[in-house]
C-alpha cells in the first residue's frame, strides 16, 4: 500500500501590503499581483523552471519559416472562472487591450504588442502576424488572457478594493476578497494539470515581522522571509521547510552613465569593474541575500557564457586608470580635476549599505565617490530617464526568461529606453538585431554569446547580483518544489502538486 495524494486541503500565506490592482496586464509592477498571476490566470503558453514554453490555453501551435506568424489553436471547452466560455475573441480582445493607447501597463509590452496583427479566423483559431521576426515571442504569448468583464478602465484598482471579483482562466479562482486577504478555490474548469489543494488564502500583514509571527503561530503555512536565519527562527526543522534560491531574472545592476565625460572613456569604466569584488559586496551589504551575477544575460539561460565572470583585480584597474592620465591619491586627478563619481542609490537601509560598500573598494583604487539615497522612484523619474546622473545603483528585471537584452542594451534605447547607461556600439547593436531575428537556437546562442563578449570588453555597467529568496513553508504543505525561480512569483509554478490530503491504495493501482 501506498500513500497517494488525494484533492483537499487549504495552503495559507502571509504576505505583507495589499495589492494595488488585480489586472495582471496593469499590476505588472507589484509582487503580489504577480502571484496571483500565477495562480489567477492563463495564458496561450506558460513557462515553467525557464524552461521553452508549453501548452497553457493553447493545445498546439504552428510558425511559419519565416518566422512573421504564428497560429494558435486553443484546447475545446475552455472555461472562465464564471463558467462563460472563452475564445480567441477574448485573445484579440486582450491584445486590443494592450495596443490600446490608454493602456496603463509596461510601456515595454504595449510596444512589442503594437507591432503584432492579430486575427480569429474562429472560435479556436488565433493568429499574429509580426511586422518582423522577434525570436522571444512565443514566449510573449504567456501574456494573460482576459475576459470581457477585466478589459475596463479600473477594473483591477476596484477589485483589489473588494469591487467585482477578478475572473480569469488559470487553476484557482477568486472567491473572496477583503481587508483580512484573498481567498482562491480550485478552478475545476481549469484545461491543465487540476491542483491537489481546495484553497490558497492569502493574508496581509503590515510588515514582514508580523508575517513571521503568524508562520511560527501556526495561522499561516508560508511566507517569503528576509533570509534563512530568520525564516528557521519561525520553526522548526520537523515543522517548516526553508527553501532559498536565487532569483536570477532580477539584477542589481552599477549602471555607469556614458554621457559622463569620465565614464565616457572605456579603460575607466573596465577599471571600475575590476575593482569591484562582488563576494564582498553581498557579504558587507546583502547579509548573505544576494548572490554573485555577471553580464547582460542571465546565468540559467542556455545562451550565458561564463566568459563574462571576471574576477576582481585591483592592481589591473589601478593600471588602466595610470594609463588614461588619473594618477596621484588618495583621490586621483588628471590635469588637476579630481576623480570623483556621485553614485544615486535607492534610498532603502540595504541598497544605501551596498553603495557605501562600492564607495569603500573604489577608494581603495583612487576613485572618490559621494553616495546619493533617493527615494526609488525618485530615482527612476529623475535620474535613469533622463540620464542625470553619474553612477546609478537599480534592480532590474530582464523581462522574459527566453534572453533578449535588446530592451536594456540596443542603442535604440539609450534616450528615452530602458537603456540607462546610454551605451552605443554598433557591434552590440547588430548582433542584438542578429538575434531577435533569428529563428534557430544556435544562431540566437552565438549571436549573444558574442554579444556578451562585446558588452563585457566595453564595461558599460556592472551587473552586481542576484536577490536570493527565502520561502518557509510548513511540512504539512507536501509535493513542494521550487525549481529553477526567475522571480518570486515562480514560486507557485509548481501549485498543482501541492497536497496536503493521502490516501492509502495498493501499489500496483495507477
Amino acid at each position: 500500500m501506498q500513500d497517494r495524494p488525494v484533492e483537499g486541503g487549504v495552503y495559507r500565506e502571509a504576505v505583507v501590503g495589499q495589492p494595488l490592482s488585480l489586472n495582471p496586464l496593469e499590476g505588472a509592477t507589484d509582487p503580489l499581483s504577480n502571484d496571483l498571476t500565477r495562480l489567477v490566470h492563463a495564458g496561450l503558453v506558460q513557462v515553467i523552471d525557464v524552461a521553452g514554453p508549453e501548452p497553457d490555453l493553447a493545445a498546439n501551435w504552428q510558425i511559419t519559416s519565416d518566422g512573421r506568424t504564428y497560429t494558435f489553436h486553443l484546447k475545446t471547452g475552455l472555461l472562465w472562472h464564471d463558467r462563460q466560455p472563452l475564445t480567441t475573441a477574448d485573445v484579440a480582445a486582450t491584445v486590443a487591450f494592450v495596443q490600446s493607447p490608454s493602456f496603463k501597463g509596461p510601456s515595454e509590452l504595449a510596444a512589442m504588442w503594437r507591432r503584432v496583427h492579430v486575427e480569429t479566423p474562429d472560435s479556436l483559431t488565433v493568429r499574429f502576424t509580426l511586422d518582423e521576426p522577434y525570436a522571444p515571442f512565443l514566449e510573449a504569448c504567456s501574456l494573460p488572457v482576459l475576459p470581457p468583464s477585466m478589459l475596463a478602465a479600473g477594473v483591477g484598482e476596484r477589485a483589489a478594493r473588494g469591487g467585482p471579483l477578478p475572473v480569469g482562466a488559470g487553476p484557482f479562482r477568486v472567491v473572496e476578497i477583503n481587508e483580512q486577504g484573498i481567498r482562491l478555490a480550485r478552478h475545476d474548469g481549469y484545461s491543465g494539470i487540476k491542483p491537489y489543494l481546495d484553497e490558497v488564502q492569502f493574508r496581509f500583514f503590515p510588515d514582514n515581522g508580523q508575517a513571521l509571527l503568524a508562520l511560527r503561530n501556526g495561522q499561516v503555512d508560508g511566507a517569503l522571509a528576509p533570509n534563512e536565519a530568520v525564516a528557521r527562527a519561525a520553526g522548526t526543522p520537523d515543522t517548516l521547510v526553508v527553501n532559498s534560491v536565487p532569483t536570477l531574472g532580477h539584477q542589481v545592476i552599477l549602471y555607469l552613465n556614458l554621457r559622463n565625460r569620465v565614464l565616457a572613456e572605456g579603460r575607466v569604466r573596465q577599471a571600475v569593474a575590476l575593482s569591484l569584488d562582488r563576494g564582498a559586496l553581498i557579504a558587507a551589504a546583502m547579509s548573505g541575500r544576494a548572490a554573485p551575477a555577471f553580464g547582460p544575460v542571465a546565468h540559467y539561460s542556455w545562451a550565458y557564457t561564463s566568459g563574462v565572470e571576471v574576477a576582481p583585480d585591483p592592481a589591473q584597474a589601478q593600471q588602466l586608470l595610470d594609463s588614461e592620465g588619473w594618477t596621484g591619491g588618495p583621490t586621483r586627478a588628471q590635469a588637476g580635476q579630481p576623480l570623483r563619481l556621485e553614485l544615486a542609490v535607492p534610498g532603502d537601509d540595504r541598497m544605501v549599505a551596498l553603495g557605501q560598500a562600492i564607495q569603500a573598494q573604489l577608494q581603495g583604487v583612487g576613485i572618490q565617490v559621494e553616495v546619493h539615497p533617493i527615494n526609488t522612484l525618485d530615482l527612476y523619474r529623475e535620474r535613469l530617464i533622463p540620464r542625470a546622473y553619474d553612477m546609478a545603483l537599480a534592480g532590474i528585471w530582464l523581462g522574459a526568461v527566453d534572453p533578449d537584452p535588446y530592451p536594456l542594451w540596443h542603442s535604440s534605447q539609450a534616450t528615452d529606453g530602458f537603456n540607462f547607461a546610454s551605451y552605443r556600439s554598433e557591434r552590440a547593436d547588430e548582433l542584438l538585431l542578429q538575434e531577435r531575428l533569428s529563428l534557430g537556437q544556435e544562431q540566437r546562442r552565438l549571436a549573444l554569446v558574442a554579444f556578451q563578449k562585446v558588452w563585457k570588453d566595453d564595461a558599460p555597467s556592472v551587473v552586481l547580483a542576484s536577490p536570493i529568496m527565502t520561502y518557509a513553508i510548513s511540512a504539512q504543505i507536501r509535493g513542494v518544489r521550487l525549481g529553477e525561480v526567475p522571480d518570486t512569483s515562480a514560486r507557485f509554478q509548481h501549485v498543482v502538486d501541492w497536497y496536503v490530503q493521502t490516501e492509502r491504495k495498493p501499489a500496483f493501482l495507477p
